[in-house]
């Protein structure tokens, strides 16, 4: 017969085990700061992207803004 498993971690394990819970605890204050810089840095990146796109489109002259000059003649 074999012995039956104990459910006693040993004290290495133990002392992991804490450690990860303590850097999870700390930890997720630092991730949202991270997750609200990548969000700003993701929509500086879309406007930017967005005028370049409308600026390129308006030098080509896709842009008529004939409509908007009607209302000051």
């Amino acid at each position: 017969m074999t012995a039956p498993v104990t459910s006693r971690l040993s004290p290495t394990a133990g002392l992991l085990n804490a450690m990860a819970r303590l850097y999870i605890r700390r930890a997720v204050p630092f991730i949202a700061i991270q997750e609200k810089a990548r969000d700003e840095a993701l929509n500086v990146n879309h406007r930017l992207r967005t005028a370049r796109d409308f600026a390129d489109t308006e030098a080509a002259g896709y842009i008529d803004r004939t409509f908007l000059n009607r209302g000051t003649q």
